[in-house]
């Protein structure tokens, strides 16, 4: 059997005509599909990261803004000697009676036995914001803002005893409990609702004073 000599064969190979066809119609059209949905996935995934990333960073942008506020308001309350629940804003204050639920939309502590002396939280609910005011002051400050009432539990504080109940009589070693509720995200903005992000966002405090009689 003869066989060519190898320059023959690779002379034989680069003429031909199959291997020196080039793409067809339907070749580019299928390179051109897959690379579009490479291209789409890329796009797609870039989105979704981002709206992830500002997800994220709304949760821990109120999160770090509720826990600076909220440290002053439950140490307030553990440092507390006396402690009243009632109706009050910037300029007055009204405790509520004994014998009746200890519910209302401002809480005034004082850490001695002085009431002249006290620290007087209250929910403005025009504003839709938690104020914190000592005595003495001429202004208050923010501790939250952007709030809601859609539970119809929220802007309030109430006194509760160990299983929950409400408490009807004037002592100060219950627990006070208060419900924020949200309409947004304070850092970066991010609306809160239905339809939007978020349904429902809450915080819920419980805290017993650690001074009482």
């Amino acid at each position: 059997m003869k066989t060519l000599p190898s320059q023959n064969r690779a002379a034989g190979r680069a003429h031909n005509p199959r291997l020196e066809a080039g793409m067809g119609m339907v070749d580019m059209m299928v390179a051109t599909s897959i690379f579009s949905l490479v291209v789409l996935g890329v796009v797609y995934t870039q989105m979704f990261c981002m709206r992830l990333d500002e997800l994220a960073n709304s949760k821990m942008g109120a999160s770090d803004s509720s826990r600076r506020g909220f440290d002053v308001l439950t140490s307030d309350i553990r440092c507390a000697k006396t402690w009243f629940i009632g109706t009050g804003n910037q300029s007055s204050f009204t405790p509520c009676g004994n014998a009746t639920n200890q519910i209302g939309n401002a809480l005034q502590i004082s850490y001695t036995t002085d009431t002249n002396t006290f620290v007087r939280y209250f929910f403005d609910t025009n504003r839709c914001q938690l104020c914190r005011m000592p005595s003495g002051a001429a202004s208050y400050s923010v501790i939250a803002r952007s709030l809601t009432n859609a539970s119809g539990l929220g802007m309030r504080f109430e006194a509760q005893k160990y299983d929950g109940t409400m408490l009807q009589d004037l002592q100060f070693k219950y627990v006070i409990v208060t419900t924020l509720e949200f309409a947004q995200y304070q850092y970066p903005l991010t609306r809160v609702g239905p339809g939007l992000y978020y349904d429902y966002y809450k915080l819920q405090f419980k805290v017993a004073s650690h001074n009482f009689n």
